[in-house]
């Protein structure tokens, strides 16, 4: 297959996860302030359809337990008799010229059947239920007003960071692009393919973890429409936003990962001190370590020194660190050491915890795979997104001419670097 073809089948699944991405913005977007908007008017409804049912002359404990609920929740209720004599406010205080503004003035407006205005006032969206309640040859006019301004910066909010993201996400695929066609002019024909094998798989993976938290939202959407009062609307919101800070995550791993294949190639390096530079670590990390209650071993050789980037060897390192720290439970242990052998500088992060199966074990450096971890207790499976760390590891220690590698002991994983030691360097790495 020529370079031609698979650069064709390239911007086809950009296309294809611009337009899925497009598609979810545009049904949210759409259909998010209606489907707000008629949920809070149900609410409203609701609660004066309750009101019906009270003697509003005379509210007992329990029906005024049921009103402060909806309190709870901002919904701002007032009762007044024929007289305009109010005879319950879900304000502290109210004065007479609220009265006569929102009762007297608009009295035309109080029908039995409830009538719910949607206002705007000060820049503020508020919906309003007029109602006139008939019991016993007396009249009584309900007024319920809720804000619904929030709701709605929120739903713009989510549509603007959702096009951030999008855009984003499409800038990371046009500067992959650029550099593979930079790629493909300066190299061997084999050499291109096996860079292209590897954009391509980034770029599905990439595709396919963003498409995951869309489908999530728009699922929540679906059943937040579908289910109405009926579900915890608190709890899928919270989850919109989870599932957003996921895409926003992703997507500068994916820029960071553009960045950091044109920084390496370009890196200076010298004279570094990587026992310093895991002790440094190991005190940064200190505190999280003991709030978590794991124990750390260490075994470090001073001055164990390479020929490299510090700040690269650092973030190599601290991957490791990261990794170890997440797979780690509470009161195990974890174990560092950097030692010097046979011209090489080895260093070694262990953690106890679950073992990775053996066939998965080659893929953890690949980017964004994922891979499940043994059985947990209830024998379900817990599936792990490695992203970028254990790929940022692997690229960083080749452009230093080292090793990396990772394997199971008996009660937990050992992640490996080996650098060649600096007296043997003669020239900087290129």
């Amino acid at each position: 297959m020529t370079g031609k073809y698979r650069k064709e089948e390239h911007g086809i699944l950009v296309w294809y996860t611009l337009i899925s991405a497009v598609v979810v913005i545009a049904v949210y977007a759409l259909g998010s302030y209606p489907f707000y908007i008629h949920q809070k008017s149900s609410v409203i409804r609701n609660l004066y359809k309750e009101l019906q049912g009270m003697e509003l002359n005379d509210l007992n404990d329990d029906e005024q337990e049921a009103i402060n609920e909806y309190q709870e929740e901002k919904y701002e209720l007032l009762i007044v008799d024929q007289k305009y004599k109010i005879l319950y406010s879900s304000r502290n205080t109210i004065s007479d010229e609220f009265v006569r503004k929102h009762v007297i003035s608009r009295i035309e407006q109080f029908v039995p059947e409830g009538y719910i205005d949607k206002d705007s006032y000060q820049l503020r969206h508020i919906l309003i239920l007029r109602g006139k309640v008939l019991q016993k040859d007396q009249t009584y006019y309900v007024y319920i007003r809720k804000e619904v301004q929030s709701g709605i910066e929120f739903m713009k909010g989510t549509v603007i960071y959702l096009c951030l993201a999008v855009m984003l996400c499409l800038a990371g695929e046009v500067l992959i692009i650029k550099k593979y066609d930079n790629r493909f002019h300066d190299r061997n024909r084999q050499a291109d393919y096996q860079l292209q094998d590897r954009q391509k798989e980034f770029v599905a993976n990439i595709s396919h973890e963003l498409k995951t938290p869309l489908a999530v939202i728009s699922s929540q959407v679906e059943m937040l429409e579908m289910m109405g009062d009926k579900v915890d609307r608190e709890y899928y919101f919270s989850s919109i936003h989870e599932e957003l800070d996921k895409m926003s995550t992703m997507i500068g791993e994916l820029l960071d990962f553009t960045m950091l294949d044109n920084q390496l190639d370009s890196m200076k390096t010298g004279k570094t001190d990587v026992s310093e530079l895991m002790e440094y670590l190991l005190m940064r990390y200190d505190a999280i370590f003991r709030k978590n209650c794991i124990r750390v071993e260490k075994e470090i050789t001073p001055e164990c020194c390479v020929c490299g980037n510090q700040m690269y060897l650092e973030r190599a390192v601290n991957n490791y660190l990261m990794n170890a720290l997440q797979h780690t439970g509470q009161g195990r242990k974890m174990r560092v050491s950097v030692t010097e052998r046979k011209n090489k500088v080895r260093i070694e992060v262990y953690n106890e915890g679950e073992l990775i199966e053996k066939d998965q074990m080659e893929h953890i450096w690949d980017s964004f795979y994922t891979f499940s971890r043994k059985q947990k207790s209830d024998n379900q499976a817990e599936l792990k997104n490695v992203g970028l760390g254990l790929f940022v590891v692997r690229k960083i220690t080749e452009k230093h001419r080292g090793r990396c590698g990772a394997e199971n002991l008996s009660e937990g994983v050992l992640f490996w670097i080996e650098l060649p030691v600096y007296e043997i360097q003669n020239q900087n790495i290129k």
